[in-house]
Formats: structure tokens, C-alpha cells, sequence
């Protein structure tokens, strides 16, 4: 009886032990089916190419298909709810922008909390912008259009891709830092409020960087970042203007829904890190695009998402920014 109580004690801790290792097992096949990486934005955006370079090279690194699939619409906040609510799996995830802080910031009744629904995953990298305005305003350098900006309160006037979007909200802390009051003139798309500037609608827009600094018709006066772009070499940053708390970039990361896997995180991690090292990567989206990769943890690029929040949602309150 001992020795058969014995062997069944031993029995239920074999199956137990079986149990855990077919778990972990279970953990470690991850991904297991392809994953799609969504969107808020059109294709063709600068975003949607990130999305794609890395997806292509994901797949190759997890062994499994990987989905650009685009849900543009509001701003980003489309894509950000759909990804909130979807299973916590690992297999759908969101290729996160500026937009996630800046639609906490500004909308009252998203679908979504961005300080609570997501995972980051992994810290892609990160463009400048710079400041361009039409070139028969004759004005050649940043202190020209501070100083002009200053005199003439709401004269100049700034494009942007749209209420809310990167380069207004860009412009918003550009008049915060300097004291300079514009003009908002909001347009459909990046493009379409770049050829307003070119045509002489707008005087000044602030935009992810472009690898062409002065034209005939547009002049580019600074950019962010802590250093000069390869892409402009001759374009000054507005540290080295004197205006270091002008800082602001477009940022790219993969997000997934809060309470995924972990070993999932970690091995999404650990590929795109690996991608960022990739030198057909760097050549892309540093050399040509102008894009300062980060390879940093998922705490990292977490807390770095959660400053950013916070830092949006007090511009817009000191500001007074609003969607009207």
C-alpha cells in the first residue's frame, strides 16, 4: 500500500513536471503564426516604409509572415484602438508613432488609454525635423524669423499635415519655446502642406526632415536633434542656435496590446535589435531617411513612451491647444 501510495505520488509529479515543460514549450514555439504589424497611417507614409523595412526583416527572423496591415484614420487613433482590444497573444501589434502621446493629450474620449493598454515592445528609431519657410519671406536664419515672428504677432502663418498631427503639434511647442505667435493653416496631408510652403501658401512648416535643404523657393533655417544630419549637413540644430528646449523628433517603436507574453516581448525584442544592426537597415533609414535608430530594451522604450505622454498632455495644457 506504501509502495503504491509511493509510486503515485510520483506519478502525479512526473505528469506535473510534464505539464511544465510542455508550457514552456508552448512559450518558446512563439510566433507559431504569421503577425501583423498595423498601421494608423496610409501607405507610402514615412511610417508605413519603417513598418514595411522592419516587417520584411522580422519575417526572416522569426520564421514566420509578418503583415503590414494599414488602418489610417484619426490620427493614428484607428489603428491604437483596434490594437488595444485585440488578444494579447503577440500576434497583432502596433508600429507606434508621436500620435499615441499626442491623441492622449488632446482627445477626451478615445477608445483607448495609452498610459495602460500597451506593451512597449521595441524602440525603432527616431527622425529631426526641421523648420523650412518660403523663400521670398527673405528671412536666412532662425534668429531672423524669431525676431520678425516676435514684431508681427499671428502675420506669419504655418502649415501642417493636420489638427493634431505631428507638424502642428511641432509648431505648437516651437511657439511655446520662442514666444513666436503664427497662423495655423491645417491641409490634408504631409505633401500637400509641403507644396503650400514650395507655392508660397503658407511661410514656415515644421516636418519630418527632407533630404533637400534650401530650393529657390524654400529655406531650411535649423534642425532638431543632437547633432547635424548627414542628409543636411549645413542645416545648424537649434542646440547649437541656443535653443536646446526645442526638442522634439518623430518616433517610431512596435507596441502590443499590455499583458502579452512576455517571452514574446523579449523575443520580438531581441530580433528587432538585431534588425537595427542589419547594415541594409542603417543605410535605408539612417543614410536615406535620416532615421536615428534605437536598440534598447522594452523597459526603455516604456518609459520613454510614458514621458512622453506626460510631456504632451502638459504642452497642450499650458498651451491651450485644442481640436477646434
Amino acid at each position: 500500500m506504501a509502495h503504491g501510495s509511493f509510486s503515485f505520488r510520483k506519478l502525479i509529479a512526473l505528469s506535473a513536471s510534464m505539464l511544465v515543460v510542455t508550457s514552456a514549450a508552448a512559450q518558446s514555439s512563439y510566433p507559431s503564426k504569421p503577425i501583423t504589424l498595423v498601421v494608423g497611417f496610409s501607405a507610402g507614409s514615412s511610417i508605413d516604409l519603417v513598418a514595411r523595412i522592419i516587417g520584411d526583416k522580422l519575417s526572416k527572423s522569426l520564421g514566420q509572415s509578418v503583415i503590414v496591415e494599414n488602418k489610417a484614420g484619426a490620427g493614428g487613433n484607428i489603428a491604437a484602438g483596434y490594437v488595444a482590444r485585440a488578444p494579447k497573444d503577440g500576434y497583432t501589434l502596433l508600429v507606434a508613432a508621436n500620435s499615441l502621446a499626442v491623441s492622449s493629450a488632446l482627445y477626451k474620449n478615445l477608445n483607448f488609454d495609452a498610459s495602460k493598454d500597451f506593451q512597449a515592445v521595441a524602440y525603432i528609431g527616431i527622425s529631426p525635423v526641421d523648420l523650412k519657410v518660403n523663400a521670398r519671406l527673405g528671412i536666412n536664419s532662425l534668429d531672423e524669423l524669431i525676431k520678425f515672428g516676435k514684431a508681427h504677432p499671428n502675420k506669419l502663418n504655418y502649415g501642417s499635415s493636420g489638427v493634431g498631427g505631428t507638424p502642428h503639434m511641432a509648431t505648437v511647442l516651437f511657439e511655446q519655446v520662442t514666444g513666436v505667435k503664427m497662423t495655423h493653416i491645417p491641409y490634408k496631408g504631409g505633401g500637400d502642406a509641403l507644396s503650400a510652403l514650395m507655392g508660397g501658401q503658407v511661410d514656415v512648416l515644421i516636418n519630418p526632415i527632407l533630404g533637400s535643404a534650401n530650393t529657390d523657393k524654400i529655406k531650411t533655417l535649423a534642425i532638431t536633434g543632437d547633432q547635424r544630419s548627414s542628409l543636411s549637413p549645413n542645416v545648424p540644430t537649434f542646440k547649437e542656435l541656443g535653443y536646446g528646449k526645442y526638442d522634439i523628433g518623430v518616433y517610431y517603436g512596435i507596441v502590443g496590446p499590455a499583458g502579452m507574453p512576455k517571452d514574446a516581448v523579449d523575443k520580438l525584442n531581441a530580433s528587432v535589435r538585431s534588425i537595427l544592426a542589419d547594415p541594409s537597415v542603417v543605410s535605408t533609414l539612417t543614410e536615406k531617411q535620416g532615421v536615428v535608430l534605437k536598440a534598447e530594451s522594452p523597459q526603455a522604450f516604456q518609459d520613454y513612451l510614458d514621458r512622453d505622454i506626460q510631456r504632451w498632455k502638459t504642452i497642450v495644457k499650458e498651451t491651450g491647444t485644442s481640436l477646434d
